[in-house]
């Protein structure tokens, strides 16, 4: 069944504008010479000179939404959709019988893949889909679209394209990064002043490269789908939030920024009580550490942590 759109959250199709990707060919990117490191450097200093002079490249896909689409049809659909590179990337997997998590504005919830994607040679998104039928599921082919390869120089900017699946049109936003790090997102009440409750809302990450077109949601639930905390007996009373996403790739020398929007579910929606309200937490990206910021409400505390990595 479709879910209901959090509290405060909306966002419209956007723009139409979509890259080209251009055609493979054989031009393969190698930098002339690798730098020299000085001695006085320490071993950070140098892996960083050397990863942003070889660097990493990393793909991220902010959203899928289906643009045209039947909702009674996606009411019954279950299957894959993936990014094919080497390997395979997960971004949304349901089986037969499972509530579907497409929102009444067409947005597919979509996931974690195991690891962030690392881009290889070409990489398309491809849709496995069936709709459920007394007595039979409908299927067609597999559909695919080709997203990006290695001679496309569209880093670092905000990439669209329309893919057409068994079930309408799908507007896929993503990004490659020539030089990115992975960010692991961790969000956690402390102090919280209620045994257990029943939350809703939004939580989204942007960074400033692409900017807040280029949204990702972390956690989105409607008033109607809150999911219960429970709250630990230690002093802390800690309450762990559960992440649709927590592993976001983000470009070296751009800043990562987190918005927080939840709200304590009651019996009435607009009874609901307010735990954080376009709560923005900015971190700066870096190769490696941790940081982590806190928001000292009424309700709890909440403590945005961010682990990075190469």
């Amino acid at each position: 069944m479709a879910t209901i759109a959090a509290k405060g959250e909306g966002e419209g199709e956007g723009s139409n504008e979509c890259s080209k990707v251009p055609p493979v060919d054989d031009q393969i990117h190698v930098p002339a010479s690798l730098p020299l490191l000085e001695a006085n450097q320490d071993k950070d200093q140098q892996l960083e000179v050397l990863y942003r002079t070889v660097p990493r490249r990393l793909m991220d896909v902010f959203s899928v939404r289906f643009v045209k689409f039947d909702k009674q049809a996606l009411s019954q659909m279950y299957g894959c959709m993936m990014i094919g590179s080497f390997p395979t990337y997960v971004l949304y997997c349901r089986k037969h019988g499972e509530p579907l998590n497409v929102h009444p504005n067409g947005l597919v919830m979509v996931r974690d893949p195991d690891e962030v994607i690392q881009p290889s040679d070409c990489v398309g998104f491809y849709s496995c889909l069936f709709r459920y039928q007394a007595g039979a599921d409908q299927f067609k082919d597999i559909k695919s679209k080709l997203l990006w390869n290695r001679v496309c120089e569209d880093f670092d900017t905000l990439l669209c394209r329309r893919v057409r699946c068994q079930f309408g049109k799908l507007k896929v936003k993503y990004a490659v990064y020539e030089c990115g790090v992975t960010a692991h997102v961790d969000v956690t009440l402390t102090a919280c002043r209620f045994p257990s409750a029943s939350v809703h809302g939004w939580i989204i990450a942007h960074n400033s490269k692409i900017g807040e077109a280029g949204k990702s949601f972390l956690f989105k639930r409607g008033h109607s789908e809150g999911i219960s905390i429970g709250v630990s007996h230690c002093e802390e009373r800690i309450a762990q939030l559960p992440l649709a996403r927590c592993k976001i790739a983000v470009p070296v020398d751009s800043s990562f920024t987190i918005v927080v929007n939840i709200w304590q579910c009651s019996a009435i929606d607009t009874l609901d009580q307010l735990i954080a309200e376009n709560k923005d937490f900015k971190f700066d990206a870096r190769l490696s550490g941790q940081d982590v910021k806190t928001f000292r409400g009424e309700a709890c505390h909440i403590n945005v942590g961010v682990t990075w990595s190469r």
